[in-house]
């Protein structure tokens, strides 16, 4: 098996290469699709990965007081957790998790190419201080659902990986299946659900609409430092892309 080291922190990432080398492991220094991406840090820089790496295999290792949901494998378990993954072949060593990821999209063409998420895709005013307006349309094979003028905080899109996230604070729940819509604060209408859950296949489009005070509005991912600005009248498409993550989780060995 071959290796690729990501850390938020470049001396800690270059001190683990070093080590993982030390102990034998083919460590490599650019990323490789056939290795296994071991992320070093929490639930953050497995999203760094996620943009960084085309159809990564993830081994998420939680380093120092990191926080996360995703990251249950602590470093000093590391070495360790390597060893039985390359002297043990058996489906009792590791389980391997698929995760598919969404995108925005543009007259069907993927937001700047590759703008995709594990997490959720978000939309809401530019400035925090103003709400967005907004319409949202959505086709779940044969239910149809429309919210006219949704004026809030925003609205997202997440996924079962990313329920526990934005999603999950906004919402007080999480799902496994599908895709899930949460509605940020909004005021009008006041029917307008707090979430809904829909199929995979779903497709959530969502139009910001012209407005005296609230026509900025932007696109965010994950927690993506870029944003894409919204034009008013330009739907765009939220809805599953073809790209997947797989995330390795080691099975801990009965005492």
């Amino acid at each position: 098996m071959r290796y690729y080291v990501i850390s938020n922190d470049e001396t800690h990432q270059e001190e683990w290469e070093t080590t993982l080398e030390e102990q034998g492991f083919d460590v490599v220094e650019e990323y490789d699709p056939d290795a296994i991406i071991i992320t070093l840090g929490g639930d953050g820089t497995i999203l760094y990965a996620t943009r960084a790496c085309s159809d990564p295999t993830i081994l998420p290792v939680r380093t120092g007081d990191s926080k996360g949901f995703k990251t249950q494998l602590d470093s000093d378990q590391l070495v360790e957790t390597l060893d039985r993954l390359e002297s043990e072949t058996n489906e009792d060593t590791y389980t391997i998790r698929e995760h598919r990821k969404i995108a925005a999209y543009h007259d069907g063409t993927q937001l700047r190419g590759e703008f995709t998420a594990i997490n959720e895709v978000s939309v809401h005013h530019s400035s925090p201080t103003l709400a967005a307006v907004l319409t949202m349309r959505i086709q779940d094979g044969g239910d149809y659902y429309e919210f006219d003028r949704i004026v809030g905080d925003g609205v997202l899109v997440a996924t079962p990986f990313g329920s526990t996230a934005y999603y999950q604070s906004i919402t007080n729940g999480t799902f496994s299946e599908g895709l899930g819509v949460a509605f940020n604060n909004v005021h009008t209408p006041v029917e307008t659900p707090d979430y809904l859950v829909l199929s995979a296949d779903a497709v959530v489009e969502v139009e910001m609409l012209e407005s005296e005070h609230a026509s900025s509005a932007v696109l965010t991912r994950d927690n993506a430092e870029e944003t894409y600005e919204l034009t008013v009248g330009e739907p765009i498409e939220i809805r599953q892309a073809d790209e997947s993550v797989e995330i390795l989780e080691p099975l801990v060995p009965d005492s």
